[in-house]
């Protein structure tokens, strides 16, 4: 019968980001251990509290399955001698797998006869291996930091205090220069159910540690944690501000989540409402309270470890602590507005955007050019506005505010600019020419921050390639990717046509001779870049990944249209003709040999009736497929492109392309060029596999 592994690292507390990372990696890399000593199980699960790692292995069999272990050894002729004695060789060869010479054989290979090792190896039961595999787990756990304690030399984020091993509800033998010999207790919660608790099977365990004060399940405590906000905030009259970051963070700060309200001085509500919930959220963890109309209220929220007895008094300390903060915001806030944000600009100078790359005032002016140009193809009637707004973009960088909360940059930009009287789509476009933020975060709304947030991203991207700085396989210290996928979703959000090329070769122009990188050197890899980028995205979101390679395989430098290319193609591929469509396209490709030029097809060479049809047929295509094609409507053009599948079979059928007559040859070829040359407008079908 199957068993069930339970293994517990408890520990001093570990900061919260470090908890998820850590514990998914200690299961994946249990069950790759597993899976490489040859012990199958039926699944594998996780929980962590800040206090705690913990992995459990279902149906975990009892033993290794015997093995038949083949083993190949030196060539014969070097194994013995000529009147047939063992050499060195041979004898260490023998001795190395601890086997005799009688156990060997000889074997024919490509190379000439060799020797083979056939041993049988019995399995050893799981529960011998498992504290040599489970010490190596804890050894493997990765940490951004970590420590040493004591006089040992085992390294964990925080000191081990306990472990847990069972299998088969059965201490494993395991001990951890360190943390000790492992065993069958665990440890409620610190201060109100500190007490050992005896573990049987994962199940009990976590029933055992609830009923001490501790929810061990990520899920279990985030939903309590939403269950006690929510009535916190209740009892103020008031709703919590959404925020599932943080629900996820102070999740992993505590093991019994209990929250109570507090309030603040109603003066605070005069911060900017991004810069008060940022006083809460980053260094206090607490959460804003909302009244009836959305507007914040002079309240928040803090979530406990411990359940506390006198609420008003609990609440008191966190007034107290959160006093200092906003006085502080309500300073740095003053302060900043001493000075407006265009007279700021000036000192963008001192703040190095990369050092070979040089200060944020050249960035600031690269930016402007870059976003005008742009402004002038996407929106003429907005080219003053986008220039204003890439003049101040970067502005509140040297305000008090975004120094002290970095989060906080664009938003204060904003702020301020409404402050200064700057006009409102310059403001909005401050801060959303931040965005987005992460992956799936929220895009720019308004044109004027679209343009200034492809500018900036194209500037970045550009200036790191341009110096050799390009994301590797395990590094992108510059964020580059990121870079590139928001600017890629910002041109899809807004339906930009605007060609990659020419915007990469004026921003590498624009960096002029700070670039190590020669500019038509630095171009194609950026577009490249950009392009794997795109591909690996639309792929990500279900896109067919075989339209998506068909389309920018062709071409790749107006999103807009590679997008309707690769929609279109997605549609034309589900038609029922498709398939032999793309596999005589395929065939087409394969004997023109990638050749694009076309040449003009002589129909007075014809030598066979297919060959007429398929010329007349090509015509009528083209002359029904071009006009679509022109005018973006690529699956008009493809569906008149379909019905060439006929003709073009017939010709395979019936046409030697290769003929003997060089003319008559090159005819032919110049004729299913033609042909290729009308697809590859809109995507190379070959890559399509059906």
């Amino acid at each position: 019968m199957d068993k069930q592994l339970l293994f517990e690292i408890g520990a001093e507390e570990i900061p919260a980001g470090y908890l998820l990372p850590a514990v998914e990696a200690l299961a994946a890399n249990l069950g790759q251990g597993l899976r490489g000593l040859g012990l199958s199980f039926q699944g594998i699960g996780a929980a962590v509290t800040p206090r705690r790692l913990v992995v459990r292995v279902d149906g975990l069999i009892p033993r290794q399955p015997d093995r038949v272990e083949e083993v190949m050894g030196p060539a014969k002729k070097a194994a013995f001698t000529a009147d047939g004695q063992p050499t060195k060789a041979a004898l260490g060869f023998v001795s190395s797998r601890n086997a005799s010479l009688s156990d060997l054989k000889t074997v024919q290979t490509p190379k000439g006869e060799y020797l083979m090792l056939r041993q049988e190896r019995p399995g050893q039961d799981t529960r011998e291996l498992l504290p040599e595999l489970l010490a190596e787990m804890i050894r493997q756990v990765p940490f951004p930091k970590s420590m040493r304690w004591g006089s040992a030399k085992t390294t964990f984020a925080r000191p081990i205090q306990w472990l847990v091993a069972l299998y088969d509800g059965q201490t494993v033998p395991l001990t951890v220069e360190g943390a000790g010999a492992a065993g069958e207790v665990t440890y409620g919660h610190r201060f109100m159910a500190p007490q050992a608790i005896k573990v049987r099977d994962y199940d009990q365990y976590v029933a055992a540690l609830r009923e001490a004060g501790v929810l061990v399940e990520p899920e279990e405590r985030q939903a309590r944690v939403r269950a006690e906000i929510d009535r916190a905030a209740a009892a103020v009259g008031g709703t919590i501000l959404p925020d599932p970051e943080l629900v996820d963070t102070v999740a992993n700060l505590v093991e019994s989540p209990h929250a109570l309200a507090g309030s603040f001085d109603p003066k605070f509500l005069a911060l900017p409402q991004d810069a008060l919930i940022t006083s809460m959220r980053e260094h206090q963890k607490y959460f804003a309270v909302l009244d009836e109309r959305g507007r914040l209220k002079a309240n928040f929220v803090a979530v406990n470890n411990t359940k506390v007895k006198d609420a008003a008094l609990g609440a008191a300390g966190h007034q107290r602590v959160l006093r200092a903060r906003l006085e502080d915001g309500l300073f740095f806030f003053r302060e900043d507005q001493k000075q407006p944000l265009a007279q700021r600009v000036a000192g963008l100078e001192g703040l190095v955007f990369q050092n070979r790359l040089g200060t944020m005032r050249e960035k600031t002016e690269r930016v402007r050019a870059l976003a005008r140009a742009l402004a002038a193809r996407l929106a003429p009637e907005r080219v003053e506005l986008v220039d204003r707004a890439a003049y101040l973009a970067k502005a509140d960088l040297l305000t008090a505010m975004v120094n002290e909360f970095p989060s906080l940059q664009g938003a204060m930009g904003r702020d301020y600019a409404r402050l200064n009287g700057e006009d409102e789509q310059v403001a909005i476009a401050i801060h959303e020419h931040y965005l987005p933020v992460r992956a799936e975060g929220q895009l720019p709304e308004g044109v004027i921050g679209a343009i200034v947030g492809i500018a900036d991203r194209i500037d970045t991207i550009a200036g790191c390639f341009g110096i050799g700085q390009a994301p590797t396989g395990s590094t992108d210290p510059f964020g580059l990717r990121r870079q590139a996928l928001g600017l890629i979703r910002i041109v899809e959000r807004h339906g930009f046509s605007l060609s990659l090329t020419a915007l990469i070769a004026q921003a590498l122009t624009l960096y002029a001779d700070k670039l190590s990188e020669g500019r038509e050197a630095a171009l194609a890899p950026i577009l490249e870049f950009i392009r794997g980028r795109y591909s690996n995205d639309q792929t990500a979101r279900g896109v067919e990944p075989e339209a998506v390679e068909a389309a920018v395989s062709v071409a790749f430098d107006d999103l807009a249209d590679c997008g309707r290319r690769i929609k279109a193609l997605t549609e034309i591929s589900r038609q029922p003709a498709f398939p032999l469509l793309a596999g005589a396209f395929k065939r087409v490709m394969n004997i023109i040999k990638g050749r694009r030029e076309t040449g003009a097809v002589n129909p007075g060479l014809f030598a066979d009736p297919a060959e007429t049809a398929l010329h007349q047929a090509l015509t009528e295509t083209h002359t029904q497929a071009q006009p679509a094609i022109d005018q973006g409507d690529y699956l008009a053009a493809l569906t008149a492109i379909l019905r060439l599948k006929g003709p073009v079979d017939v010709f395979f059928e019936q046409v030697m392309v290769m003929a003997d007559d060089p003319a008559v040859r090159e005819n032919r070829l110049r004729l299913l060029a033609a042909i290729a040359a009308l697809f590859l407008q809109i995507g190379d079908l070959s890559k399509f596999s059906r």
